[in-house]
């Protein structure tokens, strides 16, 4: 499915405007300036429902969270069937190598047109990568350890582990240590001996 029809099937709608359809994107309530509460569109895969870079504000210009969101890998991605429970993608937004991005309230237009980058960490793998990060979900096929992914809210330390997976790819935190996945693969049972052998070894108790 390309990018074009993936939208189309998979979008909502904002203030008449069509958005990708993102499990990762959140609303955040605040006080603006005036005291008036405002609701925020959040990037989580950028930092999580508080350090998340804001996509944009309910009833101003939503252009820039539209081209974000629609251009945006990650969707795709977890609607996958592929998609697994260690999978934390993550989203890396231009204007400095900051693990946890902000846009203040004031800068949202300064910040709109930047580029972000999408990387794909696995809990189990990523300290094989470093910086590096897959740019896909490839590396899940096949993969030993690989769970069906639960809704988000189900998933354990979801959002510290996307801020750890954001500071990696910037160079922030080491790789060393244990890895943090959440599920092992069963042990392999011994393959079982042919009839013939079971047989011969029964006669020759």
């Amino acid at each position: 499915m390309n990018q074009h029809s993936s939208v189309a099937n998979n979008s909502t709608t904002f203030q008449g405007v069509t958005v990708r359809v993102c499990e990762l994107r959140l609303e955040r309530r605040t006080k603006a300036a005036a005291g008036t509460e405002r609701a925020e569109y959040i990037c989580g895969a950028s930092g999580g429902p508080e350090h998340g870079h804001i996509l944009g504000v309910a009833g101003e210009d939503l252009s820039s969270m539209v081209a974000i969101c629609n251009a945006c890998p990650i969707p795709d991605a977890l609607e996958a069937r592929q998609s697994c429970l260690n999978l934390v993608p993550v989203r890396r937004f231009s204007g400095g190598k900051r693990s946890l991005p902000m846009a203040q309230a004031g800068a949202q237009g300064e910040r709109s047109s930047e580029a972000a980058e999408a990387y794909f960490p696995c809990r189990w793998f990523y300290s094989l990568f470093g910086q590096q990060q897959p740019r896909d979900n490839t590396m899940c096929l096949g993969c030993p350890y690989w769970f069906p992914r639960p809704p988000r809210e189900l998933i354990p330390h979801y959002w510290p582990e996307t801020q750890k997976m954001l500071r990696i790819v910037n160079g922030e935190e080491s790789t060393l240590g244990p890895p943090t996945g959440l599920y092992s693969p069963a042990p392999q049972r011994p393959p079982s001996k042919p009839l013939w052998q079971r047989l011969r070894e029964k006669i020759h108790v």
